[in-house]
């Protein structure tokens, strides 16, 4: 079998090109169907940062920081329905707590963060490894400036002043001769 992407030939049960990488496992279904069967990209990763809960860590970030905001007026408001002075006690105390849980909340957010990015660089690092080498291209050698050099000679001034020939009127006084008198 012959890879479409580079056209080096690879064997029948080989998963991937040994020159490019290119997955060869659709493209052998694909012919072993006789070119009948569908060419069917490979799915995507199912993302990785959905909680169970089916919120995403800045959904819950976001729903957090809200209720922390929202939680005085709700103590205020059953303070003043249930005449409890209690309630208006813990609107008080959750009103100066209230910058603390903001703060605890977007760390808590950053750390949920760190921790799904290390969870994606060592799915990525277990993918690597199961996946053949990619050929790397070849580098660029390093542009090195040439240094000026300077001609050797001047260039001509008058290009017409290199030749002997002069004018038309110059070369018939070069003919006549020389008078003397």
């Amino acid at each position: 079998m012959f890879c479409p992407r580079c056209g080096s030939q690879n064997t029948e049960t080989t998963k991937f090109c040994r020159q490019c990488g290119l997955p060869l496992t659709q493209i052998t279904s694909y012919v072993a169907t006789g070119g009948t069967g569908a060419l069917t990209p490979a799915p995507p990763p199912p993302p990785i940062s959905i909680e169970p809960d089916g919120l995403t860590p800045k959904q819950r970030m976001a729903l957090t920081i809200i209720l922390i905001v929202l939680s005085p007026a709700i103590l205020g408001v059953l303070a003043g329905i249930t005449d409890l002075d209690l309630f208006g006690y813990l609107a008080g105390l959750v009103s100066v707590l209230m910058p603390l849980g903001i703060v605890w909340t977007i760390f808590h957010y950053k750390a949920q963060m760190r921790k799904l990015q290390q969870k994606a660089f060592q799915q990525q690092i277990m993918q690597q490894q199961m996946t053949p080498p990619q050929p790397q291209p070849m580098p660029m050698p390093a542009f090195q400036p040439r240094s000026y050099q300077a001609p050797l000679s001047p260039p001509p001034t008058n290009p017409l002043a290199d030749q002997r020939r002069g004018s038309v009127t110059e070369d018939e006084t070069r003919r006549f001769p020389e008078r003397r008198g």
